[in-house]
């Protein structure tokens, strides 16, 4: 069975695959390329408070290159169900205190509901840490190869930056 079809990109950084350009060039013309906003803005419908941790979380993921304009919305609807399980969560709190078990039962039901909804899209922007593990950004291997080479690095060290810019070279 095939596995997810990944970016011509990742493809050649992982060195297992020929290509030949053809097929690369074939690749990048069916690839969707997102060009990044300058700035993350919060989409109309989300409320005022929302607005500067919005931008905040955004800049992050737009620095990281895991954010375009297509992800307002996602991002948006994050916020708004945090913020409404953060508010289910106390509900359910009062009534557990009260022992008001069929009240606490409902919230918590209510509370499960957003919970999923927040952590749904968080896996699909890259906010939580096992989303961000299966994210392959082929960018920091390139960097390390290029990394300049300190002086006091050992011999194990120079020759794996020769293997790594040995097989960049390789996959061009």
């Amino acid at each position: 069975m095939a596995g997810k079809r990944q970016p011509t990109e990742i493809v050649e950084a992982n060195g297992r695959k020929h290509l030949t350009e053809a097929e690369k060039d074939a690749r990048r013309d069916r690839e969707v390329h997102v060009p990044p906003p300058d700035e993350a803005i919060p989409p109309k419908w989300l409320p005022k408070r929302l607005h500067t941790e919005y931008r905040e979380i955004g800049e992050i993921l737009r620095a990281s290159g895991l954010y375009a304009e297509l992800d307002r919305d996602v991002l948006g609807q994050y916020f708004l169900s945090r913020e409404r399980w953060l508010r289910a969560d106390k509900k359910a709190a009062a009534a557990i205190r009260a022992g008001d078990e069929k009240l606490a039962r409902e919230w918590t039901g209510v509370q499960g509901t957003y919970f999923k909804q927040a952590r749904t899209c968080a896996e699909a922007m890259g906010l939580s840490v096992t989303s961000r593990c299966r994210i392959v950004v082929p960018a920091a291997v390139q960097n390390a190869a290029k990394a300049p080479v300190s002086a006091g690095e050992d011999e194990f060290t120079q020759r794996l930056r020769q293997r790594q810019a040995a097989a960049l070279e390789g996959a061009r």
